[in-house]
């Protein structure tokens, strides 16, 4: 079934999928004329605007933040996480620890198993009572062979055993540290046992699209392409909660557009808006910005170490990149602050470590941006001009490139950010020009260049020289994240996300060492592996940036958050 850490592509980052949703809803059928219904005699309706049609409430079926949002909405998991960093239970009514006899574990076995404890007070929006069934449901249609899907953590667990109605316990084979938030945080949620078809598949089943909810509010009409309308849940747990009566989802696809609404008071919040747009609310009456309070996404380049349509860095080594010394001078030729300061207002912040949250944050030293020791490097690692025309070309060289090869590659960006980072990806190509490396700049979508091989995905399959974008990992636990990026094991197409197809087997035992419940030890570890990324530089980190949410004036309690999606605590949000 799964392999050991075995990953399916997944994306933390918004990528933007082209999506036909029919409109479905428990409720009503409306047309696409049909105008958003509003609840008689109330005026607590707010207006949230995304790009796109969500592709149903599951994250996990393709993941594109829009799907995570409306499902904090309407379904919750057994626990989730602050925009500080907190796990608290939703479905849990106690989060189960090593102290309170939750956590078992077998030190001579490495196993560990985790028993959860649920609510007995909260109700699917039909009345019938949240219990573990829906919990071994859910497990069921997620680790089913044919029809499941891979989510973090998953080769780590033997088993999901119900006690009894109200209580589970999930045996792991080894220790899983990001255990706390397996069945919750913003890409996992509970299913109904009684009402989801598990026959149709965890990934297609029309409970994704028709959801019953438990959570603060419950979908009442979904028109494709045009708006969702969901309406409080009279059922919720948390009553009063929540304040709001009705919430709609509007689709408006242009950015200037919604920006417009935002200014204009005609939407009350706007989802991961760019710098562009930040900067453009600064003043507004009718619209401010919220920050997360620590950054998430980091915006790197990605060094492919196999040559340009390979995945083997030692068999087909990349003829320049394969050098260390010259990915380091690339480093050296960066001017970082000159990006995030003229480019990104100064809203993003420069980093050089992938270990720069809280609470595993690695003091690394800063390389110098020193574009004249970049030139020194580039010739004593055999990559001179000999012909004068501002290329240089192999001469000496150590990659296995032939005599006379040009320093001269190509230099991917995808689309959907749009003119930040074409500036920036212009911008760093001057900066590798100055030092005698020639970038084609190529701009594409995110799709394409994420994809799996088999569909064509540049990454996966190793159609590239140096690309950038971001992207950063959910709630506060890296361990999966860093063994899909880093990992030998996640090299191969298909098994995870290390398309630099990066190698170095004293970071895959620290990896190991990293599942462990001893937060000192995994901090170590953490670091010790930024060190050795620090000097090896199969990735060149440039800055980072939090999450922007624009919210109306109106709106409190609005908190952006890198752990999970805007619509985290929307069951505490109230109208001026």
């Amino acid at each position: 079934m799964f392999t050991k850490k075995r990953a399916l592509l997944f994306l933390t980052f918004v990528v933007i999928f082209s999506l036909t949703i029919v409109s479905c809803g428990p409720a009503s059928q409306p047309t696409a004329t049909e105008e958003p219904a509003t609840p008689s005699g109330s005026e607590k309706s707010i207006t949230i605007i995304i790009a796109e049609d969500p592709p149903s409430f599951n994250p996990m079926v393709a993941d594109t933040g829009y799907d995570a949002l409306v499902m904090e909405l309407v379904l919750l998991g057994m626990a989730d996480i602050d925009p500080n960093g907190n796990v608290f239970p939703e479905l849990a009514a106690e989060l189960p620890t090593v102290d309170n006899g939750g956590v078992t574990i077998d030190e001579d076995a490495g196993t560990m198993a985790v028993t959860w404890t649920m609510r007995q007070d909260i109700l699917w929006q039909d009345g019938n009572q949240v219990t573990a069934d829906d919990v071994l449901f859910t497990w069921s249609a997620i680790s089913d062979p044919v029809n499941g899907t891979w989510i973090p953590g998953i080769d780590y667990i033997d088993s999901v055993e119900q006690l009894s109605q109200n209580s589970f316990v999930v045996n792991y084979n080894s220790i899983y540290p990001g255990y706390l938030t397996q069945f919750g945080g913003e890409q996992l949620a509970i299913w109904p046992a009684h009402y989801c078809n598990i026959e149709q598949g965890f990934l297609a089943w029309d409970c994704g699209r028709e959801p019953l909810s438990d959570g603060p509010f419950v979908l009442h009409d979904w028109v494709a392409g045009d708006h969702m309308t969901f309406h409080k849940n009279e059922n919720y747990y948390d009553a009063p909660k929540p304040s709001l009566d009705q919430v709609i989802v509007q689709i408006v696809p242009d950015d200037a557009v919604r920006k417009t609404m935002m200014l204009n008071g005609d939407a009350d919040i706007d989802m991961w808006i760019n710098v562009n747009t930040a900067k453009d609310l600064e003043g507004s009456d009718k619209a401010k910005v919220s920050l997360s309070p620590t950054d998430r996404w980091v915006m790197r380049l990605y060094f492919n170490l196999a040559a340009k349509g390979t995945v083997d860095p030692v068999a087909t080594p990349h003829p320049i990149l394969s050098d260390v010394n010259v990915r380091k001078a690339i480093r050296s030729a960066v001017d970082v602050d000159t990006i995030t300061s003229e480019i990104f207002y100064g809203l993003t912040t420069p980093t050089w470590t992938e270990f720069f949250r809280p609470p595993y944050q690695c003091a690394v030293p800063r390389p110098a941006f020193d574009p004249d020791g970049a030139k020194a490097a580039l010739e004593k690692a055999g990559w001179t001009d000999s012909d004068g025309d501002g290329v240089r070309e192999c001469h000496g060289c150590s990659t296995g490139a032939p005599e006379g090869y040009k320093m001269e590659m190509e230099f991917i960006a995808y689309a959907e950010l749009g003119e930040p980072l074409e500036l920036t990806q212009q911008l760093i190509a001057e900066m590798l020009g100055e030092i005698g490396i020639k970038m084609n700049i190529t701009i594409v979508e995110g799709s394409i260049l994420w994809d799996q091989a088999e569909n064509g995905g540049i990454e996966q399959s190793g159609n590239f020289d140096i690309d950038i974008w971001d992207d950063g990992y959910a709630g506060v636990d890296p361990t999966d994240y860093i063994w899909e990026l880093y990992s030998e094991e996640a090299l191969v197409p298909g098994s995870g996300y290390n398309v630099m197809r990066y190698d170095n087997p004293e970071v895959d035992a620290l990896i190991d060492e990293a599942y462990t419940l001893d937060e000192a030890s995994r901090k170590e570890t953490f670091c010790k592996i930024a060190d050795i990324l620090n000097e090896d530089v199969p990735i060149d980190y440039l800055f980072t940036t939090p999450n922007f949410e624009a919210y109306s004036a109106r709106l409190v309690g609005v908190q952006s958050t890198v752990n999970d999606l805007v619509t985290w605590n929307i069951s505490d949000w109230t109208l001026k």
